[in-house]
């Protein structure tokens, strides 16, 4: 076995025991003391621990996503959110390993149930990989073979249980195409044992979340674990799974989490310094009054699409493309909370020895990820003014 095979850490899973969605809040709340603790662990080897793997497993974070009807807590959009907000106060890296690996019930919804349980023997499995740049997969009797594929950003790959990719299928040797002359693209799930974790995450922050690249050579997926990752809304799947780009809403709760931390801990030093600083006061108030506004918009539409989506009803395109508008300003704002309030703490931060160190690393990094860019907002602003056959960015 190679070194980046043995890298990837397998904790056995409990047996599963029912956990509401207000229990595994609860139990997310507690691992605080845990997650300082070994946070700067985690970021010097770049992935989860596996005292924080276990510990997240026990709490239920992985399973937030299974449906109800198979026993899962099926946790709406906003607590989702609160859930990854929560973890992220700590530790953003802790943090976006649980957003990337609580989408199991999503994924585990794409297949008829029993198909499901032979992928996932318990619900507190997690699923890590990337979908592009699709690979490409040739058919073959009772599945599909990838040659040799390889692809990026593979955030919480080292503690997953089980490894998807993107693929484009080809079926002699020509590139199959759907209705409208795209590629048809699915999303496969690869044989752990041949999946091999390449040492490339070396990065400004975020270097916990383990987002390395990986890659496989010579494999065949039977056909009943590959999935065609839809676009747009299918109402026959459980309503966290009904609308295929929701499956990153709880990201918001990163950048969130991290904004209150440092906005706190900003609190706390102004309050040693000498009062009576009438822009301090101002600049501050200003940070709170942005980032509070943006908690507000991304927690209300969150709520707005959990409650039509439970209710079964359909969303409209313009409350799917809040979604999208929400998140873009999440990101924007908090960060010009945080540079607001860190301002105020003049040339102190910028030594490694500062406390916000690790935290402005990971904000800036969190910035670059696609849902917090201006450019996101490109679908969705043309969903509001009634144009179709938008980009769809991946």
């Amino acid at each position: 076995m190679s070194a980046s095979q043995a890298s990837v850490r397998i904790v056995e899973a409990p047996v599963d025991s029912y956990k509401s969605s207000a229990e595994i809040l609860e139990n997310l709340k507690a691992l605080g003391p845990l997650i300082e603790e070994e946070a700067p662990e985690i970021d010097r080897i770049r992935h989860l621990t596996p005292r924080m793997v276990a510990a997240l497993k026990e709490a239920g974070a992985f399973r937030i996503a299974w449906p109800a009807a198979w026993g899962g807590p099926e946790m709406r959009f906003d607590d989702q959110i609160r859930a990854v907000e929560t973890l992220s106060y700590h530790d953003a890296s802790v943090a976006w390993n649980v957003q990337i690996l609580s989408d199991t019930g999503f994924y585990g919804a794409q297949f008829p149930e029993e198909i499901a349980r032979e992928l996932y023997t318990s619900m507190d499995f997690a699923t890590a990989g990337g979908y592009y740049p699709p690979q490409r997969a040739d058919k073959v009797e009772g599945g599909w073979h990838i040659p040799k594929g390889r692809w990026p950003f593979g955030s919480g790959i080292h503690s997953a249980d089980c490894i998807v990719c993107g693929i484009h299928l080809y079926e002699n040797g020509e590139l199959l195409r759907d209705a409208d002359g795209q590629p048809e693209f699915r999303v496969a799930y690869l044989p752990k044992d041949k999946v091999n974790l390449l040492d490339t995450w070396y990065t400004l922050g975020l270097r916990g979340s383990g987002s390395t690249d990986y890659e496989v050579e010579d494999v065949v997926v039977p056909e009943k674990y590959v999935f065609k990752y839809f676009a747009g809304a299918a109402d026959h799947l459980p309503p966290l799974s009904r609308h295929a780009d929701f499956i990153a809403i709880s990201l918001q709760g990163v950048v969130l989490g991290l904004g209150r931390r440092i906005l706190d801990d900003v609190q706390k030093e102004l309050k040693k310094r000498s009062p009576n600083d009438r822009f301090a006061r101002i600049q501050y108030a200003e940070a709170e009054m942005n980032y509070n506004a943006a908690r507000a918009f991304s927690l209300s539409v969150a709520k707005e699409v959990s409650d039509k989506l439970f209710a079964g009803e359909t969303l409209t395109v313009e409350e799917e493309a809040m979604t999208s508008l929400c998140s873009v300003n999440a990101g924007h704002q908090v960060r010009k909370a945080c540079n607001m309030a860190l301002e105020l703490l003049g040339a102190s931060i910028i030594y490694q020895r500062s406390p916000f160190e690790r935290r402005r690393r990971d904000l800036e990094t969190l910035m670059v990820h696609l849902g917090h860019q201006r450019r996101a907002l490109e679908g969705a602003g043309g969903s509001l003014l009634g144009e179709k056959n938008l980009p769809h960015l991946a």
